[in-house]
């Protein structure tokens, strides 16, 4: 093996597969990234046994010797990187199964190892196959990932479910206390189909992709999903059990719905929670004749209330909620509104805009 390559252009692909590379005493390897080159491509692959990360870089941006496929740490290429000026040349060979990376006046000797004990997912076979624009993709991540459950029990809600019927694709996540869905209508030219993806790779995926409307090849087996978006591919393992029947959960009909400033009410939650309880984190909405009064009371009997005006015309009524769920929501939506939609007696509270009507959130209510 034997390449040029500017740092710049090794650094913005290896920064990618770097996210998911951590210490790990029970298969050291997986420290380790895999570099692979041929006169046309430079991969590089990190895995974490769960997410698999590859980038790709054009030949245009390296200069190309020999080819070879080795592993090599992961950390002490990112601090030789993060320690030599941006416009340099880093000068990679493998010699007596080290690897010199010569830049100016320095020279690093690292030790590899073989690519062939290294874990990879295997090539996807009968899979579905079909494309989505980053921008879809984005969105929906980004207006639903924080109801995700975190170490759960019901392994289920530890992910985001991708399901596909009927023309319209659904992104549904629940921790069990709250719900996010999103649902967008697209001919994906593909069968119906209903997945979980871990958490985790919710996340990095979000990193990688951008609010354009590039495409991104998508493709699913029985245990995988993989992502490929321009030069780069995420492959990770699915959740599989049964997610909740959220349908059951959605408000078919609803006695209240009640419109309010998104701002007006951001200000007064964040004010209220200063003093909520730090074990419910519940803060008190009360609706009268045309007012919304907030309150809150923590463990030490200290109390806050604040209230503005708002347009009801109901009978007088009350719940509690956690006052960071609400936030959460207020802050995902985009609208100068929010509609909030309940029956009495209250079972969940429903929250959604008239500008993103395709987005509903519920919240359970708090017994304080």
């Amino acid at each position: 093996m034997k390449f040029k390559i500017k740092k710049n252009d090794f650094l913005n692909s290896f920064k990618k597969n770097n996210r998911i590379i951590t210490k790990n005493p029970i298969f050291p390897i997986l420290e380790n990234i895999i570099i692979k080159i041929n006169q046309n491509i430079l991969q590089l692959t990190s895995s974490n046994l769960e997410i698999e990360i590859n980038t790709y870089i054009d030949k245009e941006y390296f200069i190309f010797y020999k080819k070879g496929c080795i592993t090599i740490s992961g950390k002490k290429i990112l601090n030789i990187c993060r320690n030599i000026p941006n416009n340099k040349e880093l000068y990679f060979q493998l010699i007596n199964k080290k690897m010199y990376i010569k830049i100016s006046n320095s020279l690093f000797k690292l030790n590899v190892t073989s690519h062939k004990n290294f874990p990879i997912f295997q090539k996807f076979t009968n899979s579905k196959i079909f494309f989505i624009s980053q921008k879809i993709l984005k969105e929906i991540i980004l207006l639903t990932h924080f109801s995700i459950a975190r170490n759960d029990i019901r392994n289920s809600l530890n992910g985001m479910l991708f399901e596909y019927k009927n023309n319209y694709l659904y992104g549904v996540t629940t921790d069990g206390h709250r719900l996010s869905i999103y649902k967008v209508n697209l001919n994906l030219n593909t069968s119906t189909f209903s997945i979980i993806i871990n958490r985790k790779s919710i996340l990095e995926l979000s990193r990688i992709i951008l609010l354009n409307k590039d495409l991104i090849k998508i493709k699913i087996n029985n245990n995988n999903i993989s992502f490929k978006i321009n030069k780069i591919s995420l492959i990770t393992k699915l959740i599989n059990s049964d997610f909740p029947n959220y349908n059951d959960i959605v408000l078919k009909k609803y006695k209240y719905c009640i419109s309010i400033s998104k701002e007006k009410l951001k200000e007064s939650l964040l004010k209220t929670s200063i003093l909520c309880n730090t074990n419910f984190k519940g803060v008190s909405l009360n609706f009268s004749k045309n007012l919304l009064t907030i309150t809150s009371k923590n463990q030490e009997d200290e109390e806050s209330y604040d209230s503005f005006s708002i347009y009801y015309i109901y009978e007088n009524i009350s719940f509690s909620i956690n006052v960071f769920y609400l936030l959460d929501v207020i802050n995902a939506l985009n609208s100068k509104k929010i509609n909030i939609l309940f029956n009495n007696p209250i079972s969940s509270i429903q929250i959604q805009s008239n500008l993103q009507k395709e987005i509903k959130y519920i919240i359970m209510p708090l017994k304080l």
